[in-house]
């Protein structure tokens, strides 16, 4: 007992000098990044140069011997913005005289004094830059921030958006060529387009002597998970997911079957690819397809790092059902917030359409999932409130203006796009099959111009011509520039640009609904024959399933869910609807969330759009109830108009031979629901000929078979078969009427082998050398009881005799 007493003190003092040791001993280079302190080399809001006369002031302005004696002083952040407050402007500078055509680039300079430049291994840069900059050290450029590779234009616009500058970007510059004494850094801030509303920049440089932190374990695990459309939506999946640190890009996944936690014992394994993100958010993007999925089947799923055993919590996916003919989807749009409390507005708005809709099937959303695509907050606040929602169901989303920091989307969803789709930094463009509907998901984003890239509008109308030969029974068109809308954007150079593009074409192709985003209202068009609407009262209606349905209406009908976020536009008036040439059905501003529970069989389609008071619920922590707010509906007739074409194909005047015909066509038309059964316009006929077919049965009875010997002669013992009846005949011919009746057996011993004509006359009576007559088998069985029962004796006798014998 002592002898254990003292082994444990021991072991309790070892333990104490170990943590001692892990606590004031270090280890090689293991230090935290968040606990190494950087020396600031320049601090936020320090004064610095600036030329802001929209001209380019020659390509030595980057370098340190340049003379900026002409150059402008100010304190940061220097820029303009209508909220100056908020972004906190210390030194406005000039746009120029026209608000529409403000300066492209604005210049920064400054000099900073370094000592012991050697010693700094890395730097940071904490940089606020409205909309894109690139950095230059010395001379040499270190960064490019939201501008594309290549030749450096410095009098044009850079076409990229950024957020409002409200917060520093963290940038990691690595190793930057400092100098002992003076250095100089220099910044060239672009606008995005000559009406960009603000231009805002400051920076500060932070030098480290230590390299770069060993990674800490936390920064492999899987965040900003998303579960996509990817190619086959009954066989293939497509998954995203975010580490700080570059690891290896993993799914496992296994059937659910029961209940309770999975195991990923023996699961199907697919690796994919990883990338870096953009310094400005910082971290690595992964995706994945898993391919050769069952179809209609629920897997769980974890991501992650296999060699680390590093995954995120098991979550699920479904496949689509084959054949599915009806299914129920989410159409929100506009999620975007500036604070982890506006995104929950939508994870809120989400659930509840969700509790409504138990079978929706996927989530379509039609861009703007951010504000600032650049900002690794915003993505997190995004994914951080509808984590479970974004890994348990599938997102289709279109790209939004506000999404298009370079990769940004494609690095947070990953969807099979074509192979030769240009500007893939912007944003990307995709189709996907779900049941008797066609998706085709655009992405505006694609050139400055906002019309469509030639290459983007070829493969839409290839991709929606293919989808109709193949079947599909509706084609939906979404993305985020909506064309046809009422509030602030409607008459934007860019809107009209593509609205003169791409309505027309959608009326070429036959396009049925267009979900659209970016306005920040509510609106549903009239139907729409290309930019012209369909006169209501050319369009048939039916009250079906509650609500109103217009009938095989044609065109188009375009829609905009207002907002699941914090944004509210309100809309202009009527009067420049009408010069604009919208022409809306129903539209308004609740200033409410709102989403669209959506429908689609083979023969309708079904729209109910829902206010929801997402920010009260969520204040609250109350259970709120969503409002219906519009309805509308599409019937499609074309399965009643089959079936009055198949009745009118049947004969004018019909014969027994019709039968089968007119049967098909009754069928057919029993096949239809009531509601469809109505339009069958010739039923009457049908009717008719079903009772002329009948009349013809009456009339045309059907040949009585001839009936054998009432009274015919049974053998007994002690009357046997007369074997002078005549010979039973043996050719393949078909006995006469007067000749013995014939019943169909197969033989015996031959299962499956083709059935022979055994006479009925012709049973044996057991003698087995009556000629031409098969063997039933009875006499093989009786001779097998016997040796079996023979057998069975002795077996019993000598048992006996071996018991007796001992």
């Amino acid at each position: 007992m002592k002898k254990w007493k003292s082994g444990f003190v021991y072991l309790l003092v070892a333990l104490i000098l170990v943590q001692i040791g892990v606590s004031y001993i270090p280890f090689g280079n293991v230090v935290k990044a968040e606990g190494v302190a950087g020396e600031t080399l320049i601090a936020k809001e320090s004064s610095w140069k600036y030329w802001d006369q929209g001209t380019y002031p020659g390509d030595t302005w980057r370098d340190g011997t340049f003379d900026d004696t002409a150059w402008k002083s100010g304190k940061g952040a220097l820029g303009y913005n209508p909220k100056n407050a908020d972004i906190k402007i210390n030194t406005t500078i000039s746009y120029g005289t026209d608000e529409d055509k403000k300066y492209p680039v604005s210049f920064f300079r400054k000099n900073f004094e370094v000592k012991g430049s050697d010693k700094y291994l890395r730097a940071n840069l904490a940089l606020k830059a409205d909309d894109s900059a690139v950095v230059y050290m010395n001379g040499k450029e270190v960064k490019r921030v939201r501008l594309a590779d290549g030749a450096i234009n410095f009098v044009d616009y850079s076409g990229q958006q950024s957020s409002d500058a409200v917060e520093y970007e963290g940038i990691k510059l690595g190793a930057i060529p400092l100098v002992e004494g003076t250095n100089t850094i220099a910044v060239a801030v672009f606008q995005q387009k000559g009406t960009s509303s603000d231009v805002t920049f400051d920076a500060e440089l932070t030098g480290f002597v230590t390299p770069d932190e060993v990674v800490a374990d936390a920064d492999y695990t899987p965040s900003k998970i998303a579960v996509t459309f990817f190619g086959n939506t009954q066989t293939q999946k497509g998954v995203t997911w975010h580490t700080k640190s570059d690891a290896g890009s993993d799914l496992q996944y296994v059937k659910a079957v029961g209940t309770g936690v999975p195991s990923f014992a023996g699961a199907q394994t697919v690796t994919g690819k990883s990338e870096a993100n953009d310094a400005a958010i910082g971290g690595f993007s992964h995706q994945v397809a898993a391919k050769y999925l069952d179809s209609g089947t629920t897997y769980w799923y974890r991501v992650g790092d296999k060699t680390r055993d590093k995954w995120s919590e098991p979550a699920k996916f479904t496949t689509q059902k084959r054949n599915t003919k009806a299914f129920d989807f989410l159409y929100v749009t506009d999620s975007q917030g500036s604070s982890e409390e506006e995104y929950s507005w939508t994870d809120a708005t989400l659930n509840k359409g969700f509790a409504m809709y138990p079978n929706a099937e996927f989530i379509l959303q039609t861009g703007d999932l951010v504000n600032t695509s650049s900002s690794p907050a915003e993505w997190g606040w995004l994914f951080g409130t509808s984590q479970k929602l974004l890994s348990n169901t599938t997102i289709a989303a279109a790209t939004g203006n506000h999404d298009a920091f370079n990769n940004s989307f494609r690095q947070h969803f990953y969807y099979d796009h074509p192979a030769n789709a240009n500007n893939l930094n912007k944003g990307v463009y995709y189709s996907f099959d779900y049941g008797p509907a066609h998706f085709m998901m655009l992405n505006t984003n694609d050139q400055d111009s906002r019309a469509l890239d030639p290459t983007q509008l070829a493969w839409l109308k290839e991709d929606a011509k293919k989808a109709r030969a193949d079947g599909a029974k509706w084609l939906v068109v979404a993305f985020h520039k909506g064309i046809y809308t009422v509030a602030s954007h409607m008459t934007d150079t860019e809107i009209v640009t593509l609205r003169d593009q791409l309505a027309p074409v959608f009326d070429e192709l036959g396009i049925d609904i267009v979900l659209q985003g970016h306005d920040h209202s509510y609106f549903r068009s009239q139907q729409m024959d290309g930019k012209m609407p369909i006169a209501t009262d050319t369009i048939g209606k039916v009250e079906d399933d509650g609500i109103s349905r217009d009938v095989d209406p044609g065109g188009q009908s375009y829609h905009v869910i207002n907002t699941s976020g914090y944004k509210f536009y309100q809309p202009q008036s009527e009067s420049n609807m009408s010069a604009a040439g919208v022409y809306p059905a129903k539209y308004a501003q609740p200033m409410l969330q709102m989403f669209a529970g959506i429908s689609f069989t083979e023969d309708r389609f079904t729209y109910k759009a829902y206010t929801y008071d997402a920010k009260s619920a969520q204040t609250a922590r109350a259970t709120t109830d969503a409002t219906l707010f519009d309805t509308y509906g599409i019937l499609k007739t074309d399965k009643a108009q089959a079936v009055t074409a198949e009745i009118d194909a049947l004969p004018t005047t019909i014969a027994l031979t019709d039968e089968a015909a007119i049967l098909a066509a009754k069928a057919a038309y029993d096949n239809l629901d009531a509601t469809l059964q109505k339009y069958v316009t010739n039923y009457a006929v049908l009717t008719a000929k079903l009772a002329d077919l009948e009349a013809l049965k009456v009339e045309e009875p059907t040949p009585e078979p001839e009936q054998p010997d009432p009274d015919p002669e049974i053998p007994t013992p002690e009357k046997p078969v007369n074997r002078e009846q005549p010979e039973i005949p043996t050719s393949p011919e078909t006995p006469t009427a007067s000749e013995q009746l014939t019943v169909v057996q197969p033989l015996p011993n031959q299962v499956g082998a083709e059935s022979k004509p055994v006479e009925a006359s012709a049973v044996s009576d057991g003698d087995a050398s009556e000629p031409n007559l098969p063997t039933t088998g009875d006499t093989d069985t009786m001779w097998a009881l016997v040796v079996l029962g023979g057998s069975l004796l002795v077996l019993g006798s000598a048992i006996l005799w071996r018991r007796k014998l001992k």
